[in-house]
């Protein structure tokens, strides 16, 4: 386990923020560490039902959320996009 920053673009926020993570995180963990320092505080909370996902900055396919941030090959303050979903 080592830390890790990612910058996050996060669906509906003004800018990115980076935030610090450990390589050993999923995607699922990332999305969660992300709405918890953002929603409600930059932007609001997601809808109810409303899931998020995790993919590369500026790519459309969504990475597997048990994925971790080793296995995904990011690079240190690499750009992620926290989008919602409907579940």
């Amino acid at each position: 386990m080592s830390n890790f920053a990612l910058v996050c673009n996060y669906e509906g926020d003004y800018g990115m923020k980076v935030i610090m993570l450990d390589d050993d995180y999923s995607m699922e963990d990332v999305a969660r560490i992300a709405k918890e320092n953002i929603a409600g505080v930059f932007v609001p909370e997601p809808l109810p039902g409303t899931k998020l996902r995790v993919r590369r900055h500026g790519e459309e396919e969504f990475l597997p959320e048990s994925m971790t941030i080793s296995a995904a090959g990011f690079i240190q303050a690499e750009t992620v996009d926290i989008v919602h979903v409907k579940s």
